[in-house]
């Protein structure tokens, strides 16, 4: 399926999963770390390979990036990828005031925080279409932004060249991160996907 045969209903049925996923998350986030933290409504594009790197990032930014294996029921690679900058903010959010922060625990934070927005994303879309979906244990890179999106579609040949891309902004105390969450799915999912919900 190419992104210009996406119907504006298919598209509002995949802005309204990533709305009540992006809710889920930043509650479960705030309810771990005992602190308000808002999630704004995520935006959705679907996107060719090559227009990544032309309208979203260049492939030689340095990023940390988090991975995770939608297994289950339906099949793809869920990417999160923020800068350096973002990730630091992402952990001052999670952690106390004081504590101090080495590498190993931002990695910790930015891992568990992600692992938290993919569960959410696939709970609701498990509930939605009553199907059992579950992620792999994240794993986390820091690397140019070209060769781990690369990566992304080289682990898997299967993957369509479609990426969904979900904009979450987090926000805290006045401050505002942004980041994004690329799904990538093994060709017939998103056709399935609508297919059981009925648009």
């Amino acid at each position: 399926m190419n992104k210009e045969e996406f119907s504006p209903m298919q598209l509002d049925v995949l802005k309204e999963l990533a709305n009540i996923g992006g809710g889920n998350a930043a509650t479960a986030i705030s309810q771990m770390v005992g602190k308000f933290i808002n999630m704004s409504v995520p935006t959705i594009e679907i996107l060719e390979y090559d227009e990544i790197y032309e309208k979203i990032m260049g492939e030689e930014i340095e990023v940390i990036a988090v991975s995770l294996r939608m297994m289950g029921e339906a099949h793809g690679n869920f990417l999160f990828v923020c800068t350096e900058e973002n990730a630091k903010k992402l952990v001052k959010m999670m952690l106390p005031p004081d504590f101090e922060m080495n590498e190993e625990m931002e990695y910790s934070a930015v891992s568990e925080l992600v692992n938290i927005v993919v569960t959410s994303y696939l709970n609701a879309l498990s509930r939605l279409l009553d199907i059992s979906l579950f992620s792999s244990v994240p794993a986390i890179t820091a690397d140019m932004f070209g060769a781990i999106l690369s990566y992304a579609y080289i682990e898997n040949e299967q993957y369509d060249d479609q990426v969904m891309i979900i904009k979450n902004e987090f926000m805290y105390d006045g401050a505002k991160v942004d980041s994004s969450l690329y799904f990538i799915p093994r060709p017939g999912v998103l056709e399935n996907l609508f297919q059981k919900i009925g648009v």
